[in-house]
């Protein structure tokens, strides 16, 4: 893997540089970065999962962000089709956005108490031992509420497209995190991000990593 600044680093090393935490972050907000991936044509997924896009290199830059986080968030879609695990160890807590109380697409996963479903008010009572986080009403969960609760942590935030197309939307992303992987899907894939409209100000492009077999990864930071 090269970094494409006037420095070469050994490749650990600039994926940490990719992944570090901005020193100047205000500390008593949340620091929400969004990490996706994309083929080359823009699809989000193969075969049903963004999984399948990645190499080796996407994993390390995963691990590397996943290792700076305080809290994970993501939409229980996601959490069921990619297959996510409960924490163990030293990984950071998982917030899981639901509309409804049911984990019965990934049971395993709020096993431990460390996953913890994100629901609206007005959501069903939650099965007993699984943790609830209740914020917003009206069969929405109040996504500025969920970030107000995580003030003071770097949050991991991996989609899928729709949530993450509402978090753009409300302006509660801070940092991008993209990986093009050099394929073309086709097929009319949906996109990493979409729905709701969003500020369309360029963000500031902080870092670029490109490596042996022409994946690219791409920080971005919102003016």
């Amino acid at each position: 893997m090269r970094i494409l600044t006037d420095d070469e680093l050994p490749a650990a090393d600039a994926i940490a540089r990719h992944v570090a935490v901005p020193a100047d972050r205000p500390k008593d907000q949340a620091l929400v970065r969004l990490n996706m991936i994309a083929s080359a044509d823009g699809a989000l997924e193969v075969s049903g999962r963004s999984g399948a896009l990645g190499n080796h290199d996407d994993s390390l830059v995963f691990g590397g962000l996943r290792a700076a986080a305080d809290a994970v968030v993501v939409g229980i879609a996601t959490a069921v089709s990619e297959h996510y695990h409960a924490p163990t160890g030293a990984e950071p807590p998982i917030y899981v956005v639901a509309k409804e109380a049911d984990v019965a697409g990934d049971p395993e996963l709020f096993a431990t108490g460390r996953a913890t479903l994100v629901l609206p008010e007005d959501a069903g009572p939650t099965p007993d031992g699984v943790a609830a986080l209740r914020v917003g009403t009206g069969g929405r969960v109040d996504l500025a509420g969920l970030v107000a609760h995580l003030a003071g942590k770097v949050v991991m935030f991996e989609g899928g497209p729709s949530l993450a197309g509402a978090m753009v939307s409300l302006g509660l992303v801070d940092e991008f995190f993209l990986s093009v992987a050099p394929r073309v899907v086709g097929s009319g894939a949906a996109r990493v991000v979409h729905g709701l409209a969003a500020d369309t100000t360029p963000w500031a492009l902080a870092h670029v990593l490109v490596d042996d077999e022409g994946f690219v990864f791409l920080r971005y930071r919102r003016v």
